[in-house]
């Protein structure tokens, strides 16, 4: 069985950058898993400072792209005892972009134990939705990460699993065209394949701080934007979890997403 954990660790503006990446790093030590995908990690906060996310999982996990590791917002870890790195690429998305945010980052990597390979995307699509430019850009997203699936997949044969903040789907105003244009050439949703799964959805309100200084939620997850999709020959999907336990909630506006795997 292999693990993925996916969030976009932006959100709880109220919070210290610091104690965010602690949260997110403790949730990461529970649930354990073989890799993490990461989305605005963004260099100029996440990764200086107190507790810089790089920093904070490196006893466990290594970073793969690492010589773009300070313009990374799309960041792949992986658990360095279990995994070895056959190559990696980090590349910005063509057209609109925001601060060269929007992104995908994959790493090719063969299990100790096994042998077997498998590639993992972290991604990140254009996010707004006031001009039909930026409806467009989604759908130029999909092109683009499609070709690199495409070309990764050809070269290696590995099975690639894809996970990360699409910025569409099911309540969101930029729409679903994105998703089912990913679903449409090749992509599989894994919350619809898996055996064990949820129809939880992934977006929630920033948390508040109380009088006491903890902080809380005032709404549950309420619209679909992240996503873990397979791609090439099939891994088979066990699990896919959305976590919105206390402290996901409180770590970002993003909850956490869980995606269990076999050979």
């Amino acid at each position: 069985m292999i693990r993925l954990y996916n969030q976009n660790i932006w959100g709880n503006t109220q919070m210290p950058i610091g104690e965010r990446n602690r949260l997110i790093r403790e949730m990461i030590a529970e649930y354990q898993p073989d890799f993490c995908s990461l989305q605005e990690c963004n260099p100029r906060t996440s990764r200086v400072g107190n507790d810089p996310m790089h920093e904070i999982l490196a006893d466990v996990y290594a970073e793969a792209s690492r010589e773009n590791q300070m313009r990374n917002f799309t960041p792949v870890f992986y658990k360095k005892d279990a995994w070895d790195l056959i190559n990696s690429g980090f590349e910005t998305y063509e057209g609109l972009n925001d601060g060269q945010s929007k992104s995908l980052t994959w790493a090719v990597l063969a299990q100790k134990s096994s042998g077997k390979r498998v590639c993992v995307v972290s991604t990140h699509f254009w996010y707004k939705n006031a001009a039909e430019e930026d409806f467009r850009q989604r759908i130029e997203n999909v092109r683009q990460l499609k070709a690199r699936c495409d070309a990764l997949y050809a070269e290696f044969a590995a099975p690639i699993i894809v996970s990360g903040d699409l910025n569409c789907g099911k309540g969101s105003k930029s729409g679903e065209a994105p998703y089912f244009a990913m679903v449409e050439q090749g992509f599989e949703d894994i919350r619809h394949k898996a055996a064990d799964t949820t129809d939880s959805f992934t977006i929630h309100h920033y948390p508040l701080q109380g009088a006491d200084g903890l902080y809380f939620c005032t709404d549950k997850p309420s619209m679909t934007l992240d996503y873990i999709f397979t791609y090439g020959t099939h891994l088979t999907p066990e699990k896919f979890a959305v976590v919105t336990t206390d402290i996901a909630l409180r770590s970002s506006d993003h909850c956490p997403l869980i995606g269990d795997f076999s050979f």
